[in-house]
């Protein structure tokens, strides 16, 4: 059973209308409740969305595993996204910083919501088997990820190419089995 679904195997609209209700709960971003480790749910490619994130989320589809991990202290997230057979891990670091820009106000209190973390990538990785790592020289500065939605449970995130995910804590994942 794959855990990880997209665009082909569910109605946008409903997901859609799922998470623009989760929106309206104005729960942003928090160094709190972001950091550790989390597994990606569903992923919904952008039409901007580059063609490697693209061909990560036909990977899934296969393999179904795909996770991040914030570190809060070092203000960077590492993301782990294995090969359709599961032998080859493609890794990438991100720094990020949370700004105030795409924030939001909760309704009733007026309470500033952060939303968006800037994100430039610093390193990225490839293993395959029992061959050495390889490092990759992909860099990128200037993306952002916007945070729709997040509880204890669940992340629900937009990138600046319009993609959507949605990550869950491994033990609530394990709970759903």
């Amino acid at each position: 059973m794959s855990l990880v679904t997209s665009e082909e195997s569910t109605d946008n609209s409903e997901v859609d209308s799922l998470v623009s209700m989760l929106f309206s709960r104005s729960k942003g971003y928090s160094a709190d409740l972001v950091d550790g480790e989390w597994k990606l749910l569903y992923n919904r490619s952008g039409k901007k969305s580059p063609k490697l994130q693209k061909l990560v989320k036909n990977s899934l589809e296969k393999k179904s595993v795909s996770d991040s991990t914030f570190d809060t202290k070092a203000m960077t997230f590492e993301g782990t996204v294995l090969t359709p057979r599961g032998n080859g891990a493609l890794r990438s670091t991100v720094k990020y910083d949370p700004v105030g820009a795409g924030y939001t106000l909760e309704a009733g209190s007026k309470k500033i919501v952060i939303r968006r973390i800037m994100c430039d990538i610093i390193g990225a990785s490839f293993k395959y088997s029992k061959l050495p790592k390889l490092p990759l020289p992909l860099r990128a500065k200037g993306g952002s990820l916007d945070f729709l939605y997040m509880d204890e449970d669940i992340r629900i995130t937009k990138g600046n190419k319009g993609g959507l995910f949605i990550h869950a804590r491994p033990d609530y994942v394990n709970s759903l089995a």
